[in-house]
């Protein structure tokens, strides 16, 4: 019998695109989730690096 223990949600999965902080395409970007009054309700992505260095928030995170 073969059962998967592993999720196969794939709606919030890295995908690759535009990193909002660093303004290039890469691999793999996440949603960030933006507090601050001045974000416009835009929808942000960022690279892993960026997400690390700039201690960002994903949106599946909270």
């Amino acid at each position: 019998m073969d059962e998967s223990t592993q999720k196969q949600d794939t709606k919030d999965s890295p995908t690759s695109g535009y990193c909002s902080w660093h303004q290039r395409i890469v691999d793999s970007v996440r949603r960030i989730q933006l507090t601050e009054a001045g974000s416009g309700g835009k929808i942000h992505y960022a690279c892993r690096h960026c997400v690390r260095i700039f201690k960002l928030t994903p949106y599946e995170g909270q």
